[in-house]
């Protein structure tokens, strides 16, 4: 009997997300010959499904690089306002100033390596320049 797109469909769906041959042939009712033949014919296909399972997970738990950047961006802005009032009242709480310090400087590398080394405040030369990309030119 030939197998429908949809049962093809959920074959690479259920093995994108980890899904045993075991476990997909008991959802599906698909033999497991079957699906080890399919396993070989869509390797591409569940290869890219499973890029997009990965991608979708990481997504929900804000582990893609621009979730990193916010959180990191986030304790980095604490902690160089911690060390304002410190600096300003010369008080040292919790934190003795030099680990403070330090952690301030890895922050600081753990968001420099986040963005790949770009640099991330704009030149009024730079802002200028944005500005006359987005005009678009018309006849």
């Amino acid at each position: 009997m030939a197998k429908t797109t949809e049962e093809i469909e959920k074959f690479i769906e259920l093995r994108a997300k980890g899904y045993s041959f075991d476990k997909i042939a008991e959802e599906t009712g698909t033999s497991k010959p079957t699906l080890l033949k399919w396993n070989s014919q869509y390797t591409k296909e569940v290869e890219h499904a499973q890029y997009f399972e990965l991608h979708s997970l990481l997504a929900q738990y804000g582990l893609l690089r621009k979730g990193r950047v916010e959180g990191v961006s986030i304790l980095l802005q604490a902690v160089i306002e911690e060390m304002k009032k410190r600096a300003n009242t010369e008080t040292l709480n919790r934190l003795p100033t030099d680990k403070l310090f330090s952690l301030y400087l890895a922050l600081e590398g753990r968001l420099e390596q986040e963005t790949a080394g770009r640099k991330l405040e704009f030149s009024p030369v730079r802002e200028y320049e944005y500005s006359q990309e987005s005009f678009v030119e018309v006849d």
